[in-house]
């Protein structure tokens, strides 16, 4: 995999993937929502990360969101699973973004090498379909939550890490604006 040098810290990463042919371009950091878990232990939280990625496949240019559900609870305290892909909305000011699942697999996406992936366990990626309006929109809200639904129960995700700059450049730099 090549990786195309960046001029600052929080332009995206540019690389042809040799797995699939595309070449993929990543947010330099991704987007960390936390759901706490006290009723498991104090400092207990689950986690999503959000990834924006295009691919660009002969010059046909596809969006796409990775959302990995993760956590740091001891698998054998969970009583309860991890949440679903979907359904995944997420919650950019007063508007709701329903995301449309396209499977599980990044590698299906165009993406051979996983991007971004959490530091603990093995997550799925969850590969969602998206435009760069929607992403543009994203990176310009002021209030950014993921709300999912698990087993009945509706789960909200809080912005944890708050990398918007990471995704206005990567807008930045798909609308030529670099």
């Amino acid at each position: 995999m090549l990786l195309a040098s960046a001029a600052r810290a929080d332009s995206p990463r540019e690389y042809l993937d040799e797995e699939t042919g595309a070449t993929v371009t990543v947010v330099d950091r991704p987007l960390l929502f936390e759901y706490p878990r006290r009723d498991v232990a104090a400092n207990a939280h689950d986690y999503a990360t959000l990834v924006a990625a295009s691919l660009n496949r002969g010059g046909k240019v596809d969006y796409v969101l990775i959302v990995y559900f993760w956590s740091t609870v001891d698998p054998r305290l969970r009583q309860d699973p991890l949440p679903s892909a979907e359904p995944l909305v997420l919650q950019a000011d007063d508007r709701r973004i329903s995301l449309k699942l396209r499977g599980h697999s990044a590698h299906e996406a165009g993406i051979g090498v996983p991007v971004h992936a959490p530091p603990v366990g093995n997550p799925v990626p969850n590969v969602y379909g998206t435009d760069l309006a929607t992403v543009r929109f994203i990176a310009a809200a002021r209030h950014l939550a993921l709300v999912t639904d698990t087993d009945g129960t509706t789960l909200g995700y809080e912005l944890w890490e708050d990398r918007r700059e990471d995704l206005r450049a990567f807008v930045r730099h798909m609308s030529g604006a670099d």
